[in-house]
């Protein structure tokens, strides 16, 4: 092999080595416009048919939760019974902030704040915020579904602190 094809050779294979990086890029990109979407029809559901709904929809059959101040469980089943508790008066929201996706377009995680409402014992509204982390699948079908899903406390937004 001449010099010139020697030299000519290393270039044209970094170049496809990169180019496969912009498609993984564009791949990662895509599934976290995916991710951040669903999360939001997540949030959307929960406001709209409550919490215990909304979660039974998005968990992916073998869903790990990570309760605060409670054991990790497993399962899509104990998910619905533990959310078979939920008081009548409750009300969970958040917002997705953030997340990433892996290279190959087929799992991440997306994160976020959110405000747990109810009213106490003695009648009275409550609002506890928090922060969350939910990590997402990209099923067979093609639907993200979420796989496991952590939140705790945070403490309420200030005014004058810029949005995350």
């Amino acid at each position: 092999m001449t010099k010139l094809k020697q030299h000519l050779i290393w270039p044209l294979a970094l170049v496809a080595g990169l180019s496969g990086c912009d498609a993984n890029r564009d791949s990662a990109d895509t599934a976290l416009t995916a991710m951040l979407e669903t999360d939001r029809a997540f949030a959307e559901k929960a406001a709209t048919d409550g919490a215990p709904a909304a979660f039974a929809a998005y968990a992916a059959d073998s869903v790990r939760m990570f309760p605060q101040g409670g054991l990790p469980y497993d399962g899509h089943d104990k998910l619905v019974e533990r959310f078979g508790n939920w008081p009548d008066t409750a009300m969970l929201s958040w917002t997705p902030k953030g997340g990433v996706a892996s290279s190959s377009g087929d799992f991440g995680y997306t994160w976020g704040l959110s405000v747990y409402r109810s009213i106490d014992e003695n009648g009275d509204a409550t609002a506890d915020h928090g922060k969350y982390i939910s990590i997402w699948r990209k099923e067979a079908d093609g639907a993200w579904k979420f796989v496991a899903d952590m939140g705790n406390a945070a403490p309420a937004p200030d005014a004058g602190e810029p949005d995350l």
